[in-house]
């Protein structure tokens, strides 16, 4: 029974260690196909790649006071020791993890500076070690696909107008904001964006006001009408239109393809790396929690019909991340009922404060637990609506804490 229970303990405790691609130093890595071996450490979850061991993957590593500098000709990465904080060719970051200094030797975050490099990083069961493969370098033309409809970018557009608040948001988190010339009435962050140009609305924006701009390139999505980009395509603007990202892992791929698009790829695997890391953060803290509360996010309510994130949503991902179960797992889409709300009757309610304030004040809420006991929580719901990094940078924070806030108090970001 002892031995049993050994190899038991021995099997969970390997499995938490390399689930994650969190190994200990030692471990053998696999790069392009070579073995090499590289200085890491483990600590806080997370594997670090001493200094000088980055001088294998082609980059220069300089220390100035709490600064370290590891660079090429290409990218620039500048972390503050002891913080999680991080530019990546001027761009700012915060990670889930923190450099550190031991000794002489310079510790940085392993995973999230091979992805941003461009390497493929996974954990290799046949060599029970690491596996990083560089991958193909992007380069102009850029063709992305949507919808059947295939659109070529044959250079860098210097200016942008961009006709949907995610995009925006992830231009500026990847350090293209200086390319927008030109953006929603919807498109309120980040705060950069109040002295750019409104077009109008999504759906209906001025074409007039596009072309005095004079944009090289214009990127909508989701919300967009054929009518209105035929009229751009025949005053000659170049156009990128897309589907908004409904799953993380679309939103991951869609960075990615801004990046591209805007030449700032490096920017935008950075972002993506990120992002992962502190899903995966929060994952480790919450996966084996048996007792998990429902949780419901009201997108609409009231006279016009109740309205929801269905179980293919970002948002229910976000709440199974977060450690809960999303009350609206059995349906699709965003469209519920007042009947089924009732018949799940969750832990807890998120939403804005108009929605807030029609559930406290309706008798039709009024038997709902969440109203009963005032877990009803206000929350932005342009973190929840958008599929860009702030639904994991803030999102993922805020139900984090509201279902467990001994876990938030862990997490570094």
């Amino acid at each position: 029974m002892k031995k049993i229970s050994r190899l038991l303990l021995v099997t969970i405790l390997l499995t938490a260690l390399f689930s994650n691609l969190v190994f200990a130093s030692g471990v053998s890595f696999k790069i392009d196909g070579a073995t090499k071996a590289i200085a890491t450490e483990s600590k806080d979850g997370r594997t670090y790649i001493s200094g000088n061991s980055l001088k294998g993957f082609g980059l220069d590593i300089s220390t100035s006071g709490n600064t370290i500098v590891a660079k090429n000709k290409e990218v620039e990465f500048k972390f503050t020791l002891n913080t999680n904080k991080v530019k990546v060719n001027n761009t700012d970051f915060i990670l889930d993890s923190k450099s550190y200094k031991k000794g002489q030797e310079v510790y940085l975050p392993f995973r999230f500076i091979l992805e941003t490099l461009g390497y493929d990083v996974k954990w290799d069961n046949s060599t029970k070690g690491i596996k990083a493969d560089k991958q193909k370098k992007i380069s102009y033309p850029v063709t992305i696909e949507s919808n059947g409809v295939k659109y070529t970018v044959s250079k860098e557009p210097g200016t942008i107008v961009s006709l949907a608040p995610d995009v925006t948001e992830t231009l500026f988190a990847i350090g293209a904001g200086e390319k927008v010339k030109g953006r929603t009435k919807y498109c309120n962050y980040p705060k950069e964006v109040e002295g750019i140009k409104e077009v109008g609305s999504m759906t209906e924006p001025s074409i007039e006001t596009i072309i005095d701009i004079g944009p090289e390139l214009v990127i909508a999505a989701t919300h967009y009408k054929e009518e209105v980009l035929n009229k751009l395509k025949e005053g000659k603007i170049a156009i990128l239109a897309k589907e908004s990202p409904k799953t993380l892992d679309e939103m991951y791929t869609d960075t990615l393809k801004i990046g591209a698009v805007v030449n700032r790829n490096y920017e935008a695997r950075a972002l993506v790396s990120s992002m992962k890391s502190k899903v995966e953060t929060v994952q480790m803290h919450t996966r084996n929690i048996k007792s998990k509360p429902t949780a419901y996010y009201v997108v609409g309510t009231g006279q016009y019909g109740e309205y929801t994130a269905g179980k293919d949503t970002f948002v229910a991902e976000i709440i199974r991340i977060a450690g809960g179960i999303n009350a609206a797992d059995d349906v699709t889409g965003w469209k519920y009922s007042l009947e089924k709300l009732i018949d799940r009757n969750p832990d807890y309610l998120f939403g804005a404060q108009w929605d807030y304030e029609t559930m406290t004040t309706s008798n039709n809420y009024q038997g709902l637990k969440a109203i009963k006991n005032s877990n009803f929580k206000v929350v932005n719901v342009d973190i929840f609506s958008r599929p860009s990094a702030r639904a994991i940078d803030e999102g993922l924070k805020i139900l984090v804490e509201m279902f467990h806030k001994d876990i938030v108090k862990k997490l570094s970001f």
